[in-house]
């Protein structure tokens, strides 16, 4: 199944660590971590699950290539044979004229008349091989043109089913997927849960506004979020990690991850 990178991984009541490392931290911040590292992983979830439809999509593309070279070959093949059809009503009509040519033979009076009897024979003749000789060309292209078809037809089957298999593939992952998720989101409710609404609803629409990320660390008096300064006395009081305090340029909640 595809996961998110390890350190996106949250296991079911789990709790987020490093931030304290031993330290106290406050309850509501604690919680807000939690909630932020959840709906970090959720993100990433949904976007493995957004991207199964263009992984099918992509895999079906080499297929929908190889319908048009079959389509193609198969209307050459179709070209072939009316093209033969043609050419065998070509000779039946040479080889008509030639029994009618021979039928007049009894009629023949004169020396001169023979001659061009003879000459008309040979013309006829003459265009029947020629006839004959481009039936056979057309012939062994056709033969050629079916191998070839049959040819085209093992690939697209081969690759239907290597298709068929991501699907069924890509169908268990999603299952497995959305199972994790429906896990996730419930411990996510029991968290949630235990939040003031009004700072739950405040953490909804800073999640909104920057894309998933509404808790960052603050590291070495800079947001990790917006890359701006905090003062050092906010800092300084962040560090203790024991109230809520947002960034005085983006408003994101801030943390400090103590090292120590």
């Amino acid at each position: 199944m595809v996961e998110l990178p390890a350190h996106n991984r949250l296991v079911p009541g789990s709790s987020p660590g490093g931030p304290t490392n031993g330290v106290i931290m406050n309850e509501e911040l604690k919680h807000l971590i939690e909630l932020q590292q959840i709906d970090t992983k959720i993100l990433g979830i949904n976007h493995i699950l957004d991207q199964i439809p263009f992984k099918i999509k992509e895999a079906e593309s080499p297929l929908k290539e190889l319908n048009l070279s079959f389509d193609n070959i198969k209307q050459k093949l179709q070209a072939l044979e009316k093209k033969k059809r043609n050419k065998e009503i070509e000779l039946d009509n040479i080889n008509d004229k030639i029994s009618k040519v021979k039928s007049r033979m009894s009629e023949i009076k004169t020396n001169k008349e023979y001659q061009a009897y003879l000459k008309e024979i040979e013309s006829f003749e003459k265009n029947r091989y020629q006839i004959e000789d481009e039936i056979l060309n057309i012939m062994e292209e056709i033969d050629i043109t079916a191998k070839n078809v049959k040819i085209e037809e093992e690939k697209i089957r081969t690759e239907k089913e290597k298709i068929e298999n991501l699907k069924k593939k890509l169908t268990n992952e999603k299952s497995e997927i959305e199972k994790e998720l429906l896990s996730i989101r419930e411990m996510r409710s029991k968290i949630a849960e235990k939040l003031d609404k009004e700072l739950y609803d405040t953490y909804i629409n800073l999640l909104e506004t920057y894309n998933g990320m509404a808790v960052t660390e603050a590291k070495e008096e800079i947001c990790q979020g917006c890359n701006m300064n905090i003062p050092p006395q906010l800092f300084v009081e962040l560090k203790k990690n024991d109230e809520i305090i947002y960034c005085p340029q983006c408003r994101r909640i801030l943390f400090y991850k103590n090292t120590n």
